[in-house]
């Protein structure tokens, strides 16, 4: 209960998980799985239209979830989480597929949101996301071939209209009705979304999975061998908008030296990009468009000389395969534990729960797709199935709605000031109207050295001593401490349902290895966790945590740190 334990481990904030966000999280971890699972089957077998397809299945999940919900802040919500799972797939770059989930998500829900969820906003909404593929590849194009990608492109329009009499469309309308055309079938997935919705209640569903942590990814999932750095991590940022503003004032031979050194050290340092280099049709295409920039540009074109526009195409090439270098040591170095932690601990601690939640249901999800063919044979049946199982999850879970108390873990070494910060919380809490119940363990010293604990009963202030160095008969023991009998029964009384009866917040200091056998506090720990409905804040040793977290299936809100979190912001999240 008192010895010594090893460092602190970094912890992070998890906010209890509400209805709209238990909804999000299981829509989110199905559309992540079509994404992860499906769209690694269509990529293998060469389909053609990878990304609309995709984006399509996103919209029809995201329109049976507006049918079926009343909630159109699930809709973003669904595709936040679906994007941040799309970190653990097996690609290495995966920042661009993020930002184009991010996208399709927030036009649809923006769509709903102004227009309402009638179907002609929903096929309106469909249209619109599933156009954002193919904008999000122009726009890439753009930025990885630089301005001489537009330029080539309206000369090779131009040529192409010459020969077919398609003088009266513009290059720009020519992309824009393409650009509508790859929308329509999101409309027409938004009209199968309608069908799912309506399919779903009534269709059995597969059996639950039985899931294992060998089974359940993580959000901080990490390439084997791969280390992080937050300044390698700015260093690709200022390089990549330091070459797509200045690279074409360097003289060519200067751009190549410095394109491959650059190359060379991502290659290096980021040994899960390496297949990307390897892919003989990256090289294909850059010396496509090189080749293709001196025909058009240069023969065809504006620039009247081959080798002109050779040199103009080989420029493109050379700032793309930057481009396409930093982007994916930027991707990796995204997936450092430490961003995502903070991330989360600032104010998304709902989006930590939710992700928490989406993963433990993943491999049911994926289980859910069956056979990959089946979506697109049928696939209105295919994703009705589907989306059941979001049901029957929902259902399982009774709705999603926190029950019991919510947890908070107080962590820290031995000395870090834990029963301190909960002497500073508690007034701190009922500034907050809030009150307070359960105990507090301050320490005894004697002479420097520490001579055993009281109990304190939060509810009155009252005192008795609880352990001591070389107590004669005591009730427990847990290392060189004896317990008192008539401090054990005080703190149980304490921490009895009828004394934190209609309490907002419960503390308990704190729980041991005494408890861990069963003893100690464990008894009123257990009807607390059953039958409890506050909050509950518990300190655990560091070195105890892990254990204390399975054996008693906690599932905290929060963990925090004396030194890491003020007591300030606590008292703050629990009056929330």
């Amino acid at each position: 209960m008192y010895a010594a334990d090893p460092p602190t481990q970094w912890m992070v904030e998890r906010a209890p998980l509400s209805l709209r966000w238990h909804r999000a999280a299981l829509l989110g971890s199905l559309w992540a799985a079509n994404e992860i699972v499906f769209g690694s089957f269509l990529h293998n077998v060469g389909f053609p239209f990878t990304g609309t397809l995709l984006s399509s299945v996103g919209v029809c999940l995201m329109v049976a979830g507006a049918r079926v919900w009343d909630d159109l802040g699930v809709l973003w919500r669904a595709g936040l989480v679906c994007a941040l799972m799309k970190s653990i797939s097996p690609s290495a770059v995966i920042l661009g597929p993020m930002i184009g989930i991010l996208l399709e998500a927030w036009l649809f829900w923006l769509v709903l949101r102004l227009f309402g969820r009638h179907t002609a906003a929903c096929i309106a909404g469909g249209l619109l996301a599933t156009m954002t593929p193919l904008l999000q590849k122009i726009f890439n194009i753009l930025i990885a071939f630089g301005p001489d990608a537009g330029r080539m492109y309206a000369a090779a329009y131009a040529i192409v209209a010459s020969w077919f009499g398609l003088h009266s469309v513009s290059p720009l309308g020519a992309i824009a009705i393409v650009t509508i055309g790859s929308g329509v079938p999101g409309a027409v997935a938004a009209g199968m979304g309608i069908a799912v919705a309506r399919n779903a209640a009534t269709l059995p569903v597969p059996e639950r999975q039985q899931t294992t942590s060998e089974m359940l990814p993580t959000l901080d999932r990490i390439a084997a061998g791969q280390h992080f750095s937050l300044p390698f991590l700015f260093v690709h940022a200022v390089l990549l908008c330091t070459v797509l503003i200045f690279a074409s004032q360097l003289p060519l031979v200067w751009q190549c030296a410095a394109v491959a050194a650059y190359v060379l050290f991502v290659f290096l340092r980021y040994p899960s990009l390496r297949r990307r280099f390897a892919r003989p049709g990256l090289w294909l295409e850059l010396g496509a468009v090189a080749a293709l920039a001196g025909f058009i540009l240069g023969l065809l074109g504006p620039m009247g000389s081959w080798l002109t526009g050779l040199g103009s195409g080989l420029q493109m090439t050379l700032r793309a395969l930057f481009v396409v270098s930093a982007f994916g040591g930027i991707s990796v170095e995204l997936r450092n534990p430490r961003i995502v932690n903070w991330f989360l601990r600032r104010g998304l601690g709902a989006l930590g729960s939710a992700l928490d939640a989406a993963f433990r249901t993943l491999p049911t999800m994926v289980a859910a797709l069956g056979e990959h063919r089946s979506v697109l044979r049928h696939p209105v049946l295919a994703l009705s199935r589907m989306f059941a199982v979001v049901l029957r999850e929902m259902t399982m879970s009774g709705g999603g709605p926190h029950q019991g108390p919510v947890v908070y873990i107080l962590t820290g070494p031995q000395g870090s000031g834990k029963t301190t910060m909960l002497q500073s919380l508690v007034p701190l809490v009922r500034r907050h109207g809030l009150t307070a119940a359960g105990i507090r363990a301050p320490v005894v010293m004697d002479n420097g050295t520490r001579a055993g604990y009281n109990v304190e009963d939060v509810r009155t202030g009252d005192m008795l001593p609880l352990c001591r160095l070389g107590h004669v008969n005591p009730a427990a023991t847990a290392g060189p401490f004896g317990f008192d009998p008539a401090g054990l029964r005080f703190g149980l009384d304490a921490l009895s349902l009828d004394a934190v009866a209609q309490r907002d917040i419960v503390l308990l200091d704190e729980i041991g290895p005494l408890e861990l056998e069963g003893g100690g506090w464990a008894p009123a720990l257990r009807t607390l966790l059953e039958s409890y409905t506050g909050q509950l804040v518990l300190v655990i040793r560091p070195g105890l945590l892990n254990q204390a977290v399975q054996q008693w299936a906690l599932q905290p809100a929060a963990v925090w740190e004396p030194g890491v979190t003020h007591v300030s912001d606590i008292a703050a999240r629990l009056a929330m």
